[in-house]
């Protein structure tokens, strides 16, 4: 697809399948639930591991999911084309011993054929396709244990050189191969449009942004419009969001919503041996970690209070219910109710704490009482000392004495 004017519409998401296990079946559950939550477009991981393994298998999966994310779904993907890669006598710095991270093989010249043949195969397979975007030529090239890990900065320095100049290679060779599709850089801050010398070269400006507070991500979307308008090229976020790194979902939506600049939040899936304590918005069953999430792709923020409205806070007791709550627990306690009967009076109080969002939702007291309800023989004591918390809590919440 050619540039766009902008790319401001574009409600996207990153996804990181394991092609040598992804099936089908996969493929349509997990596009269903990004169709569902109104997602647009899929920035694509596709290393290049799995085309080595098996060329055929890897371009045949690959050219499914762009067909099926677009014919199917209506979301289009943006082709992530290189990572960094290490050569056969490597051992990539993440498993090696300690020590000074070695330069990953791609990186030397002698070495970029082996990038230029998994392109060239990826380009000529994907390039007339109606739901490519774009191209996003590299994930993060700043950003890896090679460069960050090295304190001598003279050598720093040096690799990084070593990176622009691949970057640079690249963008040419792609340019070349599809002259007729956008071209963008995944970059790990704004700043590298400037420091990669790229700013001109590129068809999209393109940011990641993980940074702690509402003002520094506001800065970054200032930065990525000032570069928009300096280079006059359309702004892209196609990397953000991030539990572990204070930078919430919703806030980041929020605010790249509030200027107009396009998103890829990271990312779709929640997967255990990965990410997934960090990012993701879909379990595989299809329920979520966190609404909130969801509220914020489709506009909806929560009030805190800075648009004018007061916020309201929670009456939970308002009928009294609290109150018979905590009596109908109290009462299955004191007679040493069944299990079944003191779950059942648990269960009054479990909704009240979350239906007021009065307590920690991570792993939410529900989640509890369905387990526990679940056990074929259950520790009896552990239950009743969870009932008596939950009892302590609501009476703290609504000032019950």
């Amino acid at each position: 697809m050619k540039v766009l004017e902008s790319y401001s519409h574009i409600k996207g998401f990153n996804h990181e399948p394991n092609f040598n296990t992804y099936t089908r079946e996969i493929m349509e559950k997990e596009l269903g639930y990004a169709k569902r939550l109104g997602l647009n477009s899929c920035r694509l991981f596709m290393p290049m591991r799995y085309w080595q393994e098996d060329k055929e298998g890897f371009l045949k999966k690959l050219q499914a999911f762009v067909k099926t994310a677009y014919d199917k779904y209506g979301i289009t993907t943006t082709p992530i084309l290189l990572m960094a890669y290490f050569t056969e006598d490597q051992t990539p710095y993440w498993v090696s011993e300690e020590g000074e991270p070695e330069i990953p093989g791609c990186y030397y010249e002698e070495n970029y054929h082996i990038g230029e043949e998994f392109v060239t195969a990826t380009v000529t397979l994907l390039k007339d396709e109606p739901g490519l975007l774009f191209w996003d030529l590299q994930n993060e090239p700043s950003y890896h244990g090679f460069v960050i890990n090295i304190k001598d900065e003279v050598e720093k320095q040096r690799r990084m050189d070593m990176v622009w100049r691949f970057v640079h290679h690249f963008l040419a060779f792609v340019r070349k191969l599809d002259p007729v599709n956008a071209i963008g850089i995944g970059h790990t801050l704004i700043e590298d449009t400037e420091y990669s010398k790229t700013g001109e070269l590129v068809d999209i400006i393109i940011f990641h942004d993980y940074l702690e507070t509402r003002a520094r991500v506001e800065a970054s979307c200032k930065r990525a419009l000032e570069l928009s308008k300096k280079y006059n090229k359309p702004v892209l976020n196609n990397e953000m969001a991030c539990l572990c790194r204070a930078n919430p979902y919703d806030v980041s939506i929020e605010i790249h919503d509030k200027y107009n600049i396009g998103w890829y939040i990271f990312k779709l899936m929640i997967d255990i041996n990965h990410w997934g304590t960090v990012h993701g918005i879909c379990y595989p069953d299809g329920t979520v970690r966190d609404p909130s999430i969801v509220a914020a792709v489709f506009g909806f923020f929560r009030n805190r209070g800075v648009g004018g409205d007061d916020i309201i806070y929670p009456e939970i007791n308002r009928e009294g219910f609290a109150d018979k709550g905590i009596a109908r627990v109290k009462e299955a306690l004191d007679k040493k109710a069944p299990m079944g009967e003191l779950l059942e009076a648990a269960e009054v109080i479990v909704n009240l704490l979350e239906a007021g969002e009065l307590v920690p939702m991570a792993y939410p007291p529900s989640a509890k009482l369905l387990a526990y309800r679940r056990q074929e023989n259950p520790n009896e004591q552990e239950i009743r000392e969870w009932a008596y918390s939950l009892v302590k809590t609501l009476q703290d919440v609504c000032q019950i004495i």
